[in-house]
């Protein structure tokens, strides 16, 4: 089994906008499938990324949104959901739930609700989370109880802790039956393809959660075609 992981938001309780934290889980079934997927948004989309990717300015000149995040130079690198507009959103999520190739995965951290002690170290808050619904979700029949791959975005974790989820998981989430292993890898994003896939539906549900609901036909859509299986919530 192989799960590829993104995040959207900070963990921080004391800025009142930042209500929410993201973390999406995209368990992979079928890796032919998915990867012909991304090959054909990408190809079918290309130039209307290519015209997100530019960077916007006001009429002072100030910008309010960086470029060049998916393209070098005119070449594409990989896909960032901040840089998608609504529509790109939604055409995203209607073209990927038509897939059967993964299974989609949320973890919710509601920053009001937790501890300041939680917030100073982000990256012992984000393992304890990823150990938490995993800890669940394997409890509960919604994953299968057999050797665990992690794949996550290297530019979200710190060095010193890179090494330290791993042996986390293996030791803290001992569940009867279960005979899997945890094996955890860091990448760069842009040369891997499903993290990069997790990066747009976890910004699709943190952006859903800021418009207050402006995604949510969208993620019923998912979860009609069975393809997101649950949202996790921390506090619980």
């Amino acid at each position: 089994m192989k799960i590829y992981i993104d995040e959207s938001g900070s963990i921080n309780n004391s800025l009142p906008q930042n209500k929410n934290f993201v973390i999406a889980l995209v368990n992979v079934t079928s890796k032919t499938g998915i990867d012909r997927a991304y090959k054909r948004f990408i190809s079918s989309n290309h130039d209307r990324l290519l015209e997100l990717d530019r960077a916007k300015t006001n009429s002072s000149g100030g910008i309010t949104r960086e470029g060049d995040k998916m393209f070098k130079d005119g070449v594409f690198q990989e896909l960032k959901g901040s840089s998608f507009d609504k529509p790109m959103k939604k055409k995203f999520i209607e073209f990927f739930a038509r897939k059967q190739s993964f299974e989609l995965f949320y973890i919710k951290l509601n920053n009001c609700k937790l501890q300041d002690r939680y917030c100073e170290n982000t990256a012992r808050s984000f393992n304890y989370a990823i150990k938490l619904a995993l800890e669940y979700f394997l409890k509960n029949g919604y994953l299968p109880k057999e050797d665990c791959f992690l794949q996550l975005d290297e530019r979200n974790e710190k060095t010193e802790t890179k090494f330290f989820l791993e042996n986390y998981l293996n030791t803290e989430i001992m569940l009867p039956g279960s005979a899997g292993n945890f094996k955890v890898e860091y990448f760069d994003s842009c040369n891997n393809k499903a993290i990069q896939i997790a990066d747009v539906f976890a910004n699709i549900f943190y952006s859903n959660m800021v418009t207050k609901g402006v995604y949510d036909d969208d993620i019923e859509l998912l979860k009609k075609n069975n393809i997101l299986k649950y949202i996790f919530e921390f506090p619980l």
